[in-house]
Formats: C-alpha cells, sequence, structure tokens
C-alpha cells in the first residue's frame, strides 16, 4: 500500500502543477461531467413518464408533450456538450505547450553539473518513453475527468433514487421488499464488493507498475535506437556504414530475447486481470439489481415507470462504483508514470549570489589559484592545482594531449562546474560571489561540442529576436564566409538545416564551425573562449581565421584550445597541461627551447609536416606559420 500512496501522492503534485498552469480547463470539465450525468437521466426519466401516462390512460397529447420536451432538452443539452468539449480541445492544447515550456525552462536554469549527470539523462529518457508508451502528463487531465464523471454521475444517482423513495409510498402489504433489509443488502454487497475489488485492483497495480518499471530499463536501449534511426542527420552514416541491418537486428533481438519477451508477456498477463477482476463484480451486482428491482414492483413500492428509473438509478450508481475501482489501476499507473516528471521539476535551480557583486565590464585579469577539481561521483583529480593569470588583451594557449583537462579549464572558467578547492578571481574577487547570468554575460565561446539550432541565420549569430544584419556581415567577412554568402544567395531569413523549414539550408562542418565563432563574435563581450575553434575548417580557411585573430579579437582577451601547435605562435602565452597539471608556462620561442612536453608534442607535429613536404607545395604557410 506504500507504493499506491506513493503514486497517487505523485498523482496529487502533479494535478496542482498543472492546474496552476490552466486552471480553466480543470473547471471546464467539471461543467462536462455535470452535463454528461444528467444527459442520460432525461431520456430515463421521459420513459418513467410514458410509461406511467400508459398504465394511467393519459391523454396522446400530454405524452406527445413529454417527447417533444425530452427531444429539445437531448439537443440543447448535446449542443452545449459539443462547445464544451472544443473549448475543452484548445484548453488541453494550451496545457500541453505551457507545460512543455515551464518544463524547458526548468531545465534551462539547472546547473550544466546536473544537465550532464547520469541521474537526469536517465529521467529524460524515462519521461520520454513514458509520453512514448503510455503518453504523458496529459493522462492527469484524463483521470482527473474520469473521477469527476463518475463522483458526478454517483451523486446524481442518489439523488434519483432519493426522489423515487420521497415520492412513492407502498400501497401493498409489508413484505421483504418493502423493509429496509433489501436496500442494506444492497449496500452491504456494494461496499463488500468494492472493497474485494480494489483490494486486488491494487495488488495488481502494484505488480503492473513494477513491470512497467522493468521494461522501461529494457526498453531502454530501444528507445535509443529509434531517436537514432529516426534523425535525419545520421542518415548518411546509417547508408554507407551499412548500420541499417545491424541496428534493425539489434532490435529484433532485444524484444524477441528471453528478457523482453519474458516481461511483456507477465505484463499483459497482469494487465489482463485487472479487467476481469470488474467485470465478475459488476455483473453479480447486475443480478441482485434485477431481483431488487422486481420484488419493490411486486410489492408496489414504486411504480412500473419507476423501475426504469431505479434499475438504471442504482445500475449507474453501481457503474460509476465500479468504474473508480476499474480505473483506479490506470490511474495509480501513471502515477508512477509521473514520477520522473516530478523528480526532474523538484531539482534545483541555479541561483544567483547572495552578495550580488555586480561583474566588472572590463575586467583587468583573470586568475586560477590552486584550483583543484573532479567531476561528481569520480575519485581522480581532473585539475590539480593549477594556478596561472590572464591579463587584460592577453591571449593564451591551452595545449595538452587528449584528457589533459583542457576542456574541463574552459567549463571552470564558465562556471558551469565550481572547483572542489581553490578559487577562480576576476580583478581580485572570487567569481562565485557574481550573479551567474551576469558572469555569462562577459564570456563569448566556442566550445568543442558546440551547437548551432535550426532557426533563421540572423538569429542563429545575433541568439535574440532582433539583429544588426550590418554587424553580422561585417563578422562572417572576418571569418571568411561573405562569399559563401554571395555563392548560394543567402539571406538573414533563411533558416539553418531543415529541422523545421522547408526551404532551409544544410551547412557543412566547417561553415558551421565558423557560424558558431561569428555567434561568439557577435555577442561583443570582453572574453572569447575558443574551444577547438578550426578543427573542423580546411587549411585554407584556418589560416585565413588566423590571419584575421587579431582582428576577430581585438580588444578582448583569448583563451583557445588547439591541438595544431603552429596556431600557438599568436598567443601571448601558453599554458601546457599533462594529466590535469600545468607542467609549463610561456611563448612558443621558450618553450621549444626548453626540454618538455611542449617541444615533445611540437616534434612529433614537425616530424608529420616533414613527411608531407614533398607531397603539398606549402611554403606560403611555412612563411607565415612556421609549419613545415
Amino acid at each position: 500500500m506504500k507504493e499506491v500512496k506513493a503514486y497517487m501522492s505523485n498523482l496529487m503534485q502533479m494535478f496542482h502543477c498543472l492546474y496552476r498552469l490552466v486552471p480553466q480547463l480543470f473547471r471546464l470539465l467539471l461543467f462536462i461531467a455535470v452535463f454528461e450525468a444528467v444527459l442520460p437521466y432525461v431520456n430515463i426519466i421521459a420513459m418513467q413518464l410514458m410509461i406511467d401516462g400508459l398504465v394511467d390512460k393519459e391523454a396522446v397529447k400530454h405524452l406527445m408533450i413529454i417527447v417533444i420536451a425530452t427531444i429539445g432538452v437531448n439537443v440543447f443539452l448535446r449542443l452545449v456538450l459539443g462547445e464544451l468539449r472544443r473549448r475543452r480541445e484548445i484548453l488541453e492544447v494550451r496545457l500541453e505547450l505551457k507545460f512543455q515550456k515551464s518544463l524547458s525552462i526548468h531545465e534551462s536554469n539547472l546547473s550544466l553539473m546536473d544537465i550532464e549527470s547520469a541521474r537526469v539523462k536517465e529521467l529524460k529518457r524515462n519521461i520520454e518513453q513514458a509520453k512514448m508508451r503510455n503518453g504523458g502528463v496529459e493522462n492527469v487531465v484524463f483521470d482527473f475527468e474520469i473521477i469527476i464523471r463518475n463522483m458526478v454521475s454517483l451523486i446524481t444517482a442518489v439523488i434519483i433514487l432519493s426522489h423515487i423513495f420521497i415520492m412513492q409510498t407502498s400501497e401493498g402489504k409489508t413484505s421483504f421488499w418493502t423493509s429496509p433489509y433489501p436496500i442494506i443488502i444492497l449496500v452491504c454487497i456494494v461496499i463488500i464488493s468494492t472493497l474485494v475489488t480494489f483490494r486486488l485492483q491494487a495488488t495488481q497495480n502494484v505488480r503492473v507498475s513494477e513491470l512497467n518499471d522493468d521494461v522501461n530499463q529494457t526498453n531502454g536501449s530501444a528507445f535509443a535506437y529509434m531517436q537514432f534511426i529516426s534523425n535525419y542527420h545520421f542518415g548518411k552514416d546509417i547508408r554507407v556504414n551499412g548500420l541499417k541491418d545491424y541496428l534493425c537486428g539489434f532490435f529484433d533481438n532485444l524484444w524477441t530475447s528471453s528478457i523482453g519477451y519474458t516481461l511483456w508477456q507477465k505484463l499483459g498477463k497482469e494487465k489482463a486481470k485487472i479487467p476481469c477482476i470488474t467485470v465478475v463484480s459488476n455483473e453479480i451486482l447486475n443480478i441482485f439489481i434485477y431481483i431488487l428491482a422486481i420484488g419493490k414492483a411486486c410489492a408496489k413500492e414504486i411504480s412500473i415507470g419507476n423501475v426504469v428509473v431505479y434499475i438504471n438509478s442504482i445500475q449507474y450508481f453501481i457503474q460509476s462504483i465500479v468504474a473508480l475501482v476499474g480505473a483506479s489501476g490506470v490511474i495509480i499507473g501513471h502515477g508512477a508514470l509521473m514520477k520522473p516528471f516530478l523528480e526532474l521539476l523538484d531539482m534545483e535551480e541555479e541561483v544567483s549570489a547572495e552578495k550580488g557583486i555586480k561583474v566588472p565590464s572590463d575586467f583587468q585579469k583573470l586568475s586560477f589559484e590552486h584550483v583543484y577539481f573532479k567531476y561528481p561521483e569520480q575519485e581522480q583529480w581532473v585539475l590539480e592545482d593549477v594556478s596561472f593569470t590572464l591579463k587584460k588583451n592577453q591571449r593564451l594557449a591551452l595545449v595538452g594531449e587528449n584528457g589533459a583537462g583542457k576542456s574541463t579549464l574552459i567549463k571552470l572558467i564558465c562556471r558551469f562546474y565550481e572547483p572542489d578547492q581553490g578559487c577562480i578571481k576576476i580583478d581580485g574577487i572570487d567569481v562565485r560571489e557574481f550573479d551567474k547570468r551576469q558572469y555569462w554575460d562577459i564570456i563569448g565561446a566556442v566550445f568543442q561540442d558546440f551547437s548551432l539550432p535550426a532557426l533563421e541565420l540572423g538569429n542563429v549569430i545575433s541568439c535574440k529576436n532582433d539583429f544588426d544584419e550590418r554587424k553580422e556581415r561585417i563578422i562572417l567577412q572576418k571569418v571568411r564566409m561573405d562569399k559563401w554568402l554571395t555563392k548560394h544567395n543567402i539571406t538573414f531569413d533563411q533558416c539553418i538545416y531543415n529541422d523545421f523549414s522547408n526551404n532551409g539550408m544544410e551547412i557543412s562542418g566547417g561553415e558551421s564551425q565558423k557560424i558558431a565563432i561569428a555567434r561568439a563574435v557577435y555577442k561583443d563581450t570582453p572574453l572569447i573562449i575558443l574551444d577547438e575553434p578550426t578543427a573542423a575548417l580546411d587549411p585554407i580557411s584556418e589560416a585565413s581565421i588566423y590571419q584575421n585573430f587579431h582582428e576577430i579579437c581585438k580588444d578582448k582577451s583569448c583563451i583557445f584550445i588547439s591541438h595544431r601547435l603552429y596556431s600557438c605562435k599568436i598567443c601571448d602565452f601558453i599554458l601546457v597541461l599533462h594529466n590535469g597539471q600545468v607542467v609549463q608556462q610561456g611563448i612558443h620561442e621558450e618553450l621549444l627551447r626548453c626540454d618538455g612536453k611542449y617541444r615533445e608534442l611540437w616534434n612529433v607535429q614537425a616530424e608529420l609536416y616533414s613527411e608531407m613536404r614533398g607531397k603539398w607545395d606549402g611554403d606560403v604557410i611555412e612563411d607565415e606559420y612556421g609549419i613545415l
């Protein structure tokens, strides 16, 4: 029962969350439930009046009035219901959009440490699986509607039954059927049936929820497969590398394996037991209802017309109770599905620094002071005792082998993570004392795993609704994209990629990297960070970027990572990382004269370039950059 209480608590929390977003929807559902509960009784009461009228030999005119009134009320109620349902569909769409917006904003306010954590990745995967297999938060609306509809129907049935017994008196002899005992027996049967049914279903529902969790775990790999194979960006790799047969075979093996087959078989059996319990309970009660109605009619406690109302009212009463109990399995299952949504929503968002010190818009120096850092749930230091100072308008190159800690150092500068020991300072102030969002305003960055949204080019570069087209043209010229604009007749209101636009443009890796650099420059910040900014560029484009590097980063401090060491010659000083430690600092010429890691890396590249001397004409690049 603890699990059932937990699942119901999940539903209540999600209901309050959704009600705050669109309260009109839930009020509208209440009105719809009232109309749907009343509508069947219009015909039932009309039938009762006509039967009693025929028995009492009333005039045909009176019966025709009943028929016409019944048709009129039916038409009116159905027209009202149609309009209410139309508005309901509009409000449901609004709720879905508002909730998705709310969830997305919440995710964007989480720290990068949380976003990159295994826990959040698992929660998001479970959320997507819940949407795909069972629907999302709209299930809460569905559950609310079931509960309200059956509760209103139950109350309406009680009111109708009460009216029957108030208006009717027994004309026959006192008997068992005219005594309160049949009603007491019926109530006892209903209570016992309801309790037994609910108990059995609660047990089955918990078992179904547990199996759903197991299926979700198994389904994780299949879901990843479906995401991969349906993403058009992977289309080339799937075709060229022959991944189609492998992926489809993987999917088939997963669900035809003993694990996948057994889980689905168990889940199907457990789900099938729930409606069986409901049907058996409902039929037992129906038999007693008919016996009771016939007995009371024979005892003349109710009229012949009221027999129809009596039977239908009790049936609706019983059906409402049985429906509530029967739906409990679905409702409890939905409560289990809400768990990942709520866990994600309950995660603490990043907050601004309490001191609220204003971030200097034009700082003089950025310094690392004995910084140590390791990722959560890891024991080994990724950065260990790192210290250096970057002064205003200086250009710093970070050099090291893969895994040396270069990108992690960038993440610390951007405050995606905080140091475990030591501190990072701007003009002598610990950066943790600054408002994080204001702090990000002074940083322009191109990350190694950068991404560009499939939006209009002008908005992609400016990251805003509006943009300065003239400024963007000048920046694109600096990164050698002006000819690309002219050649392909690209406009700034044209989308990149075809995700959301029929006339979008597919861009190459090098073109996307240049746009990412343009985006960082457009922000016009005092600090620019470039993590492998030219990794996807051809040699000519790369040389052009470095030729204009001083112009691109004019009057700015700059930190960049590059595995092509010739680019370090344009920097004011170089920081060499190895196994998370700073092993060398200095300028290019000094480090080449020392026997250390930098010269080792340089010699490896120089040897490679020497082997290519006879194959490539590199005179121009050799003269300007010293590659060969």
